[in-house]
């Protein structure tokens, strides 16, 4: 119930992500980000989630800093084919070449020779998938990457890249709000031996009961602009989480692991990798280890099903962006 298997290593199934302690929500001191990394990779066997886009490298070096002492016990993730260009605005990029090269540029950030999993970050209309997928195999054959995973596919894009190398695992939002993944991928990656890894599966913080006003996120925080965080739809979805506290009361648990016991109530393939700034959540995600029984899981979807969240996960622009979204 702990882990999952990525290719033929045992992996828990509760990573880490990294993304946050650079960017994209409440700003995190260095030395901050530094101790909780460090506090997490000393305590044994942890994937750690992190990609070339995040911080424009920077958040790679942090990640870096924690590998050194811990590398034998850390399962490292990274990505490319999504870029942060200077000026701050995000690029996609599935040319082979350049995957090659900025494989390369964060084996030299992370101060490590190899990764485990190397993601495709996000897919490039411009360019055929099993092109970018061709770029990572020539990592694999070389040993610079040991798994392959993608990032935020539909199913057929899925079946394409297998058709030229093995895909190891699929990362994609997924949550108690976030469901797309129930459409096609998440039962063919559990047919295919795939593991399904989660990014924010407590929903940015929201799920886990830490976003209770929007009036207190920062004028930088990425949750701004997202719809299910408009104030209207905020206010109802608000109110469907006070519905499903009412549950994690009655059953000894917190939001969060009610989130997280729910995800791994999906099946023995899915790992999540949740991000937080602070010791006391990573602890309180780590106390996901209770199962769920049916009669739980079925409470669970009477709520949603009966008040539903409100408000797609990203604007209409960066959806039609995504092939997870755009693609059978």
């Amino acid at each position: 119930m702990n882990s999952i298997l990525i290719g033929n290593d045992s992996v828990p199934r509760l990573g880490y992500g990294c993304m946050g302690l650079t960017q994209a929500y409440r700003p995190v001191g260095l030395d901050k980000a530094k101790r909780l990394l460090k506090t997490i990779a000393q305590e044994g066997s942890i994937m750690l989630d992190t990609a070339a886009a995040y911080s424009g490298g920077k958040n790679e070096l942090l990640v870096g800093s924690a590998l050194k002492p811990n590398r034998d016990q850390i399962f490292l993730a990274s990505k490319a084919g999504l870029y942060r260009n200077p000026d701050g605005t995000k690029e996609i990029d599935g040319d082979p070449d350049r995957i090659i090269r900025s494989c390369e540029e964060s084996l030299q950030r992370l101060g490590t020779d190899y990764i485990d999993l190397f993601y495709l970050h996000r897919i490039d209309d411009r360019v055929p998938v099993e092109d970018s997928v061709g770029g990572i195999k020539k990592l694999l054959d070389e040993g610079k990457v040991k798994y392959i995973g993608l990032s935020e596919v539909s199913r057929s894009t899925l079946e394409r890249a297998m058709l030229v190398a093995p895909i190891h695992a699929v990362q994609s939002e997924y949550s108690l709000w976030s469901r797309k993944v129930e459409e096609g991928i998440l039962q063919y990656c559990k047919q295919h031996d795939i593991a399904l890894i989660a990014y924010s599966p407590v929903g940015r913080g929201f799920l886990a009961g830490g976003v209770r006003q929007i009036d207190l996120l920062t004028d930088n925080d990425i949750r701004q602009s997202m719809p299910r965080f408009q104030k209207n739809k905020f206010n109802k979805n608000i109110m469907t989480l006070e519905r499903i506290e009412l549950l994690a009361l009655e059953w000894g648990m917190t939001l969060a692991q009610v989130c997280l016991n729910w995800l791994w109530s999906r099946g023995d393939h899915v790992g999540a990798i949740p991000g937080t700034s602070e010791l006391p959540h990573w602890r309180d995600n780590q106390g996901a280890v209770q199962r769920l029984s049916f009669a739980q899981l079925n409470e669970i979807e009477q709520i949603v099903n009966k008040y539903p969240f409100e408000g797609s996960r990203y604007g209409k622009e960066q959806l039609l962006k995504l092939d997870s979204e755009t693609y059978a």
